[in-house]
Parts: C-alpha cells; structure tokens; sequence
C-alpha cells in the first residue's frame, strides 16, 4: 500500500496488526533498536502524560498531512476523557522539506516547556506550512522565538538523530505514510476514529504486558 492510497482512503483505512516489540536491543550494526523502550521512551522524542498512566500511544506524523490534523481532536479528545493514556509524538516528516523544518522546531520547543501548544497550533493551521506559516503558529503559541533558535542551535544534532531513528522505526515497521499508531503492541496505519481508538486502548489496557 504506497502513502497516496493510504492518505487516500483516510480514517476507514486503518489496517490493525499486532507488533511484538523484542525487549532486548538489537545490535546496532545488523537491525535498528527495535525495543519497546527504544520505540516508546526514546529521550528526545516529546511525550504528554499524566502520573499513573498505563497505556502508552506512539504516533507517527507530518504536520503537513491532512490526516494527521485529523488525528488531532481524536487524540486529544481521547487524553481529556481517559487520564491514563500517555502519548509519545514520533515526527516523520515525510511530506518534505517545510515537513521537517516543523519538526524539528515542534520538537526544540519542549526545552521551553511549550512543546503541546505549539504542536496544536501547527496542526490547526490553516494552510500547509512553510516556514512564515511554522513562526506564525509559534507566535500563536506563545512559543519564544529567539530561545527557539538558540535552542534548535544547542540542541540539532540530537532532534536530527531522533528523526532519523524515528524513520528507521518507522520503516522497520513497514509504515508507508501518516499518520501511523502503536497502541500497546498494536499497529494501526492510517486514522481512526475515538470509537476504534478506545477499543485499542481498551485492548491494550487488557495486556499488561503490552502496554
């Protein structure tokens, strides 16, 4: 399934697999670290979660696919009713260059703690973003911009690194567009809507070991 007949078919396209996530790393010269930490508690990538959550959702996205700013409400639909989700934001900027650079200022925003406003307000704007449209939604988040750049100067080698073992993760796993779940060890490519995401947070929740 290539990724324009993927975007194509959009929120009842979403093809559920079960993903078994080794817990040993691999060895880093013969396969990508395809460990459940290495895929859910990478570092860098940012996270939302409140204390106590049990249930983990990796997204992989593009601020500039139209299915990913549909995934949005759902999400965040999902974290206001069910307080023991955690979400982890795996940026796969795929979608090109204006892709990327949204990325990596989404993710040097979280060294000022405005990391989930600023994903929001780029995700709602309202037009495909280029770099006026990425400082537009940083202005709109409250993001600072000077300590952004001083940040994305301090900080670029490792975000660039995390975009780079999100798209190795990504193609390990055999996602060919966005936006792409791991709920517990479940892997859902394509968008879906609440009804199919609490059922697979339900189903996750049902396997401790999965979470």
């Amino acid at each position: 399934m290539n990724r324009r007949n993927l975007l194509a078919r959009g929120v009842s396209a979403a093809l559920t697999l079960t993903l078994t996530l080794p817990m040993a790393p691999a060895t880093a010269q013969q396969r990508p670290d395809m460990s459940r930490k290495a895929v859910t508690d990478d570092p860098i990538a940012p996270k939302r979660a409140r204390p106590g959550y049990d249930v983990t959702i990796v997204e992989f996205f593009d601020y500039n696919c139209p299915y990913c700013r549909r995934m949005e409400p759902v999400l965040n639909t999902l974290l206001a009713s069910d307080p023991k989700v955690r979400i982890v934001y795996r940026d796969w900027p795929i979608f090109g260059p204006p892709s990327r650079e949204a990325a990596r200022a989404a993710i040097a925003s979280q060294w000022q703690n405005r990391h989930a406003a600023f994903h929001e307000a780029l995700l709602t704007s309202p037009a495909r973003l280029d770099s006026a449209g990425v400082k537009a939604a940083a202005a709109r988040a409250k993001v600072d911009w000077p300590r952004l750049e001083r940040d994305l100067k301090a900080h670029g080698a490792e975000i660039d690194a995390l975009l780079a073992r999100t798209n190795t993760i990504a193609e390990a796993i055999g996602f060919n567009g966005t936006p792409a779940l791991i709920v517990g060890s479940q892997v859902v490519a394509g968008a879906v809507d609440l009804p199919s995401l609490r059922k697979l947070v339900a189903s996750a929740r049902a396997k401790p070991e999965a979470r």
